[in-house]
């Protein structure tokens, strides 16, 4: 019992860190190009090594796909959003992302839970939010995941945003941020140095 409580308390703080670093000025982001499925596919293996007895499916973009991230942070919130996903699914959980035709990445975590009501959306991207306050402390939340990946989302240039899944009736959570940062500078042409 006294494992468990310091498990707990640890996750805690971590959270509380990591709220903290992304809250307080510019955290230190060490972007690169990411294969994006490589992120997708290892948060569905882990979540699956922890016997949920859930479905994950993932709809894998291309291999080839890659995007401008952070790898720490860009797992950190598809994990907090599968996370949210598979606590409150009743048995599927759907994981994707991509580009889109306007340039940004996305990540899109959907599952068949009961969803979330549209006028508690905004709110649940606050610090210690909770929709259901009995249920969220019986399965161990905190009410920071989800703002953890909202002060993501923001240092990445992007949003976060929920809905209802079209498909699977629960929640949909879709970050979207640019897909490249830095972009090339167009190659000028030589001219001749005037004589």
């Amino acid at each position: 019992m006294i494992d468990k409580d310091i498990e707990a308390l640890n996750t805690l703080i971590d959270e509380i860190m990591t709220y903290a670093k992304l809250e307080q000025g510019t955290p230190s982001l060490d972007f690169e190009d990411i294969v994006l499925v490589e992120v997708l596919d290892q948060v569905a293996m882990e979540t699956e090594a922890l016997k949920t007895q859930k479905e994950i499916e993932l709809i894998a973009p291309p291999l080839a796909l890659k995007v401008d991230a952070e790898r720490r942070y860009l797992h950190r919130v598809v994990q907090n959003l599968v996370g949210n996903a598979v606590r409150y699914c009743d048995n599927k959980v759907r994981i994707s992302g991509g580009i889109r035709a306007d340039g940004n990445a996305y990540v899109c975590v959907e599952d068949d839970g009961p969803g979330i009501p549209e006028q508690e959306r905004a709110r649940i991207f606050e610090a210690f939010a909770r929709l259901d306050d009995s249920r969220t402390r019986a399965s161990g939340g905190y009410g920071l995941g989800l703002s953890i990946v909202s002060r993501i989302a923001y240092w990445f240039g992007g949003t976060i945003q929920v809905d209802q899944s079209p498909n699977l009736g629960g929640a949909r959570f879709i970050m979207t941020w640019p897909a490249k940062r830095f972009k090339q500078p167009p190659l000028k042409a030589n001219k001749k140095a005037p004589s």
